[in-house]
């Protein structure tokens, strides 16, 4: 009996070690294959190896003294055709800090030799969340010049965006991504750019038209006739385009505001205005982002809301505030996997 006692002591004497979580390591990255939208839920701890990013240069002057890591998720992919790469990252906590860094690896992979290429620790107090051009999304974006921005927001032009990557095929990348604020809540991060990763699909070749023959005299053109309205797209991406309000409206040129009507989820959409795309991958959040566009020429056109990715739950649920300088009118529209709502728009 006095044996069993010993042991069950030392047993509550050995220090616990809670399990790293799964992509909180270089070498546990979760691996994609595909430009799109991915959605990590949770995030917490640094992983079994919490000196992977130490002595990061943009960390340097924060209150970590260069350790990037944070409730860490690190992410890999290989590139299967050069271009330009861009993504951006949305905290699920609008008030979080994420800070990032690109690493390029070697051909093999080896994260102990992996070498920094973009570096992003910029960062604001809670109370600025909403306000600070250095808080909110975060990612690489065409128009950007930055390679690394330091921690906090004290410099001329600081915000959360850097410059593009210039990537060329076969080469590896991985990617930390920090939430400095706290654990628990995760992000959401979408791929683009004119570089292929190994599971992108290439768009279809236009078939190209063989040239009609000249007529033996060639007569003078018809004149082209005066578009009043706009033709209702049938179908976009496949899905069907339903009408559900009409708007009058007083100028051509008019500002939308758009907002997720229900719960902020992860909901992404494109706006299209006829069969042209106007605002491209928006993630929807609970507080309005406003867009100004120009109608073409015509008094008739159809604006419609189209789901690239449903977030969590379907369908996406988007309020529209249509504003011509006179009047403001809001109208939800919901996109669906087979059909998505449109606005019919009238110029007065």
């Amino acid at each position: 009996m006095q044996r069993l006692f010993l042991f069950f002591l030392l047993l509550l004497a050995i220090p616990s070690t809670p399990f790293a979580q799964g992509n909180a390591d270089c070498s546990t990255a979760s691996s994609i294959c595909k430009k799109q939208v991915y959605h990590f839920d949770k995030t917490g701890g640094e992983g079994a190896d919490n000196h992977e990013a130490d002595f990061i240069a943009c960390f340097m002057n924060g209150e970590n003294f260069g350790q990037a890591e944070e409730n860490s998720t690190w992410i890999t992919f290989e590139i299967e055709k050069s271009g330009s790469l861009t993504f951006a990252i949305t905290p699920h906590r609008l008030d979080d800090d994420i800070d990032f860094v690109v690493f390029k690896l070697p051909a093999n992979g080896d994260c102990a030799q992996k070498q920094i290429v973009r570096c992003m620790a910029a960062g604001d107090s809670k109370g600025n969340a909403l306000n600070s051009p250095c808080m909110g999304e975060t990612g690489l974006r065409d128009g950007e010049r930055d390679t690394s921005e330091d921690a906090g927001c004290s410099d001329p032009g600081d915000n959360t965006w850097l410059a593009p990557l210039r990537v060329l095929k076969g080469e590896k990348y991985t990617l930390l991504v920090s939430n400095v604020s706290s654990s628990g809540p995760g992000f959401s991060i979408r791929f683009s750019g004119s570089a292929k990763l190994p599971c992108d699909e290439d768009p279809p070749k236009p078939v190209a038209e063989r040239p009609k023959p000249r007529p033996a005299r060639e007569t003078p053109p018809p004149p082209v006739p005066v578009v009043q309205k706009q033709v209702k797209p049938e179908s976009i991406g496949g899905r069907a385009v339903e009408v559900g309000e009409t708007v009058k409206v007083k100028a051509r040129t008019i500002k939308l505001r758009i907002w997720d009507s229900q719960v902020e989820d992860g909901d992404v959409i494109s706006v299209y205005l006829g069969d042209k795309k106007v605002i491209d991958h928006l993630f929807l959040r609970t507080k309005p982002q406003e867009f100004e566009i120009e109608l073409p020429p015509g008094n008739e056109h159809y604006l419609t809301v189209y789901a690239d990715d449903f977030g969590k739950s379907e369908p996406n649920t988007a309020r529209v505030l249509i504003f011509d300088g006179v009047r403001e009118q809001a109208i939800d529209l919901v996109a669906e996997r087979k059909k998505q709502q449109s606005i019919k728009i009238i110029t007065e």
